[in-house]
């Protein structure tokens, strides 16, 4: 009795979400509070669903490349075991916001995830490399933290890529 008193919420609320959802919207999504305000958002501004603009939108709304930022720096901070310095912030919320830019840019027209991640990580060379100097006057080696940060990065790439893709298909 108890187990089927637990389940009942699950239930109702699966039974909702899928009364609520149409033929594009995943069920994450029609649960989601903050989804329909954020669409309702990005089409006040005349941005249509199925663009890149209207996914720039949207996900600007859900702050991906903050998020993102977030998880590199904390992620760095331990490495180091101390705080960042304020350019090696600039250096880094330079580099985040490219990749994240050029991996929405290059996510309608990738038939390879994996190598358009690539090619927004290569777009950000310049952003890369005044993080490179921060590590260098760190007293590290450029070359090792960058080549252990790039899964992370990628991994980062590889998400935006998706979560655009789904938006302008009309999933996200």
């Amino acid at each position: 009795m108890r187990v089927l008193g637990a389940l009942v919420p699950v239930l109702a609320a699966s039974l909702l979400a899928g009364c609520m959802a149409d033929g594009n919207e995943s069920i994450a999504e029609a649960i989601s509070p903050t989804a329909y305000q954020e669409d309702a958002h990005c089409k006040s501004l005349l941005l249509k669903p199925g663009e890149l603009v209207y996914a720039q939108c949207r996900l600007a709304m859900s702050q991906i490349y903050l998020k993102n930022y977030n998880a590199r720096k904390s992620a760095i901070e331990a490495e180091l075991g101390q705080p960042i310095s304020s350019t090696f912030e600039q250096a880094l919320r330079a580099d985040a916001f490219c990749n994240y830019d050029e991996s929405m840019k290059v996510a309608p027209n990738s038939f390879d995830d994996a190598v358009a991640a690539n090619l927004a990580y290569a777009n950000c060379e310049q952003t890369r490399a005044a993080i490179e100097q921060e590590i260098r006057a760190l007293g590290r080696d450029p070359m090792t933290f960058t080549m252990a940060e790039q899964p992370t990065v990628m991994r980062h790439n590889l998400q935006t890529i998706q979560d655009t893709k789904d938006v302008i298909n009309g999933i996200g």
